[in-house]
């Protein structure tokens, strides 16, 4: 507390000398590119660039555009050099090149045909962004993949980089002659080049597309081929990452989402073949490039997949494919129209998945996954709408959270609940029929669904998606004479929220004890305004009533007086595993609300974890037991005194060793038992028993402790390890047996988690300088996510000044992703008055701090608020 203080002086002075402006930026503003598209269209690229193993490749673009306005002529091009630039025949190579962009002048330009030419030399990204560069430590050949969402695009070569200046693209390659090369079309000419050991690919002119969907990947890849009805379909992933790929379900699950999708949009697929490439080091889950699809390796596991992780994987696959239409077909005119692409991507592959696929479970896991950080996110102060507004490109990678995803795509679940999935389906297809291949707004989709439905949607549309927030409702019930009254109180937390109109489904329940079963009824109710009331017959009195039963609403449901009883009863004797998730979160959340403590829960979690019958259930009550990150039971331990501390490590160790020798063998369950016992592992007992795993002392039958398992036995034994001795020597010897990148990764990870000061300062050293590090961004982000987990906070502590001083220094053309990661890994999370107090004054002080890093101070400023209101309600717990 005394070193908190002291380091709380010292930033007060130091934040209020220290409000400097940031450099000149690169991003591009809106009003930038409402410019820019008055003055050209009809864009054409032509493409050509030599690709090979070294640090950088050279390349010549043509672009032919219309000209329709003499302006000056802002030309995207960020850190590349530029070796000449010809535009209609006049040498412009010495224009002012800087902060990522040329000024083509006015009167260099035509009203007309136009031609600009510019050579370039780009060097190869370790972000992930531009044209990403990755070298195979098991077998040291070298990949190459694009990404340029939101605006990356001209981080690989000079062009107009706005979603709404759509063009064709033609792209000529040289690369070596055992690299095979992925774009928007399959290559038309394969020649042998002036080097013996390269060869060329030519590729024809695409459609018209968005410059941050066109893609170029190249790299010996193996490749599985298959077909869709007329459609090619390709899957791609490194040599030696190749053996734990299944061919089968991708394939399988692509399949399954062309023959939904080519029927519920009323358009057949409207590109000329379908690659999948898995890539490594890639910052998100995947990229919906027009018809080659990048995936992280992360989709990949060395051990036999989970249901669960099928079930993501298909989630996936069908959200890219989506996008073909919502994105590549029909793209948003400016970044504040994001969710038109991800909210509807999101919605529409949990209704094909519904529809058509093997797992009829996906709207649970919406429910838990997507509808769970919806509601976080939208619960922050950096909250939005969903139509949000977008200054420039840096905000916009703000906008990938949790409301563009989670929350349009419930909100989108609740407006088909209101106006019905046939008219909602004819909306889509006439919003995608009238827009295809150009840009849209918001207006021009709620006009498609206004005239399909008959709905009202301008109202609909400035309550769900343009005002933010989330409505909290409270639900009054009573029965007598067999009269159930029902009163939904509805509130608007926040100053620009406010009171909207819902459609949800009240449950009833109804029990026989005696036979220890019960019934359910669903009633759906319409509320609006601050209170809606009515009474209807039943044929006896309900035990137990709950809102948005089938969770189509988007609310937060406020527990009055809950009877605690009657709830464990629910969820120990109905079989409906989405009413009891729904339930079991709404329980969770009074934890969360500070409305009861973690060892409530964890009673009530423990006492019915043996009766619950759902996998998917069973995983996330483990979840929020023994997580250790995040607002769980085990880390809520550390509040507490460490006699109690260790008291209860114990105790919840001896349930998941009992619940784990009692599961399935080989099953899912078992292996999400073995996770969180080694999420939950802190005590002397504990640590020896994952040893003995470790050094295959001990065994369970049916549990395979495959590489990728090792691995987490590694990183936490190396966290809470101070003697060094058996720990190092099992890192050692494990780096030998698995040197692929996820095994250095590993190691690295494992070494970081170190609790050593000396290491964590050296690995600060290196996050601090990204651009000099020998590593890439995505090794650095699994490092700075293993420095210090949560019993380590008194080693944070020390680098506090550190991290605030890295902040104030990292500037806004820093790569994005990077400055999120570091901003979120390191932030202080100590639960504690003086920690809040510091993150106020940081913040309040530097207004023009990159936006990433921003919205993770504000967001940890919220958490910590949270967190001490939680913690204060286990004051007394603690004391005693």
């Amino acid at each position: 507390m005394k070193q908190i203080l002291q380091i709380l002086s010292l930033l007060s002075i130091v934040l209020v000398l220290d409000c400097r402006l940031k450099k000149p930026v690169y991003h591009l503003t809106q009003g930038e590119a409402e410019s820019r598209f008055e003055i050209l269209e009809d864009i054409h690229y032509e493409l050509d660039v030599h690709l090979s193993p070294k640090d950088s490749f050279e390349g010549k673009v043509k672009i032919r555009f219309f000209g329709k306005k003499l302006k000056d002529l802002r030309l995207d091009y960020y850190e590349g050099k530029i070796k000449s630039i010809i535009l209609n025949e006049e040498d412009l190579t010495n224009l002012p090149y800087k902060n990522g962009h040329i000024q083509l002048p006015a009167n260099s330009l035509m009203i007309g045909n136009n031609t600009l030419t510019v050579l370039f030399e780009t060097p190869y990204a370790k972000t992930g962004n531009g044209l990403h560069k990755f070298t195979d430590p098991d077998d040291k050949e070298v990949y190459l993949y694009s990404q340029f969402e939101a605006f990356h695009a001209n981080k690989m070569f000079p062009c107009f980089d706005q979603p709404d200046l759509k063009a064709t693209f033609r792209l000529n390659t040289t690369v070596p002659k055992n690299w095979k090369v992925i774009s928007a079309t399959l290559p038309e000419v394969q020649s042998k080049g002036t080097n013996p050991d390269e060869i060329s690919y030519s590729f024809p002119e695409s459609a018209k597309i968005a410059t941050y969907v066109f893609s170029l990947h190249a790299g010996p890849y193996q490749v599985w081929e298959d077909q869709f009805e007329s459609i090619p379909l390709r899957l791609f992933v490194r040599k030696s990452l190749a053996k734990y790929v299944d061919p089968k379900d991708w394939f399988t699950f692509t399949k399954e989402g062309f023959a939904f999708f080519n029927s519920y949009f009323g358009i057949p697929y409207p590109f000329l073949k379908y690659d999948q490439i898995i890539v490594p080091e890639f910052n998100f889950g995947a990229m919906e490039n027009v018809a080659a699809v990048t995936f992280s390796e992360r989709f990949v596991s060395r051990a036999p997949m989970t249901r669960s992780q099928r079930e993501n994987l298909s989630d996936v696959v069908l959200h890219e494919i989506a996008h073909m239409w919502f994105g590549n077909l029909v793209t948003m005119r400016w970044w504040n129209g994001l969710w038109l692409n991800e909210s509807f991507a999101t919605y529409m592959a949990s209704l094909a998945q519904a529809k058509n696929s093997e797992f009829k479970e996906t709207w649970i896991s919406f429910f838990e996954k997507m509808k769970q950080w919806a509601y976080e996110e939208d619960s922050y102060i950096t909250n939005h709408p969903v139509e949000a507004k977008v200054s420039d490109t840096e905000e916009a990678f703000t906008q990938f959270d949790g409301i563009t995803y989670g929350k349009g795509a419930s909100v989108l679940k609740q407006l088909v609940y209101f106006i019905g999935e046939d008219a909602f389906q004819r909306g889509v297809q006439n919003y995608l029929r009238k827009y295809s291949y150009s840009n849209s707004t918001l207006t021009d989709f709620l006009k498609e669904l206004e005239f399909a439905s008959g709905f009202p949607m301008k109202k609909w549309s400035k309550d769900w998606l343009e005002t933010k927030g989330t409505n909290q409702v409270e639900l009054t019930t009573l029965c007598a004479d067999n009269q159930f009254y029902w009163k939904i109180v509805q509130s608007a937390p926040g100053l620009e929220n406010k009171l909207r109109d819902h459609k949800t489904i009240l449950g009833l329940y109804f029990f026989d004890k005696p036979n220890k079963q019960l019934s359910f009824q669903e009633v759906p109710v319409i509320y609006s305004g601050r209170s809606t009331n009515a009474i209807f017959p039943v044929k006896s009195c309900p035990d137990y009533s709950f809102i948005n039963a089938e969770d189509h609403d988007f609310a937060i449901w406020k527990w009055t007086e809950p009877n605690k009883e009657n709830l464990e009863y629910v969820l120990e004797f109905d079989t409906d595993p989405m009413r009891k998730l729904i339930l079991w979160t709404d329980y969770f959340r009074q934890v969360q609300l500070a409305n009861i403590t973690f060892d409530e829960f964890k009673d009530t979690a423990v006492r019915l974890y043996p009766k619950e019958s759902d996998t998917k259930n069973r995983r996330w009550i483990l979840s929020r037991l023994s997580g250790d990150n995040g607002s769980t039971y085990v880390t809520s331990r550390f509040w507490f005194p460490e006699e109690k501390r260790i008291r209860d490590f114990d105790a919840l160790q001896s349930f998941l060793w009992e619940e784990l020798n009692k599961a399935k063998p080989g099953s899912d369950e078992q292996r999400y038992l073995f996770i969180s016992l080694i999420d939950s592992t802190y005590t002397t007992t504990a640590k020896k028993r994952l040893y003995d795993f470790l050094e295959n002392k001990l065994s369970i039958p049916g549990l395979k402790i495959d590489q990728d398992l090792r691995w987490s036995l590694i990183v936490k034994l190396s966290s809470v390890e101070k003697d060094r001795t058996q720990i190092q020597s099992i890192i050692d010897r494990e780096k030998k047996v698995d040197p692929s990148s996820r095994g250095v990764n590993s190691s690295l990870a494992a070494e970081g988690a170190e609790p050593n000061r000396s290491v964590k300062e050296k690995w600060i050293q290196i996050l601090l300088n990204p651009k000099s590090s020998k590593f890439s961004s995505s090794t650095l982000r699994v490092v700075s996510y293993s420095l210090f987990p949560e019993h380590q906070k008194d080693i944070q502590l020390s680098f506090l000044d550190t991290y605030f001083d890295a902040l104030d220094r990292f500037n806004r053309g820093e790569d994005e992703n990077y400055l999120d990661a570091f901003a979120k890994s390191l932030a202080p999370d100590f639960c504690t008055d003086e920690t809040l107090l510091i993150l106020k004054k940081f913040t309040g002080n530097h207004p023009r701090l990159p936006a990433p890093v921003k919205k993770t101070l504000l967001k940890q400023i919220d958490s910590e608020k949270k967190c001490i209101q939680i913690k204060n309600k286990h004051k007394e717990l603690i004391n005693n």
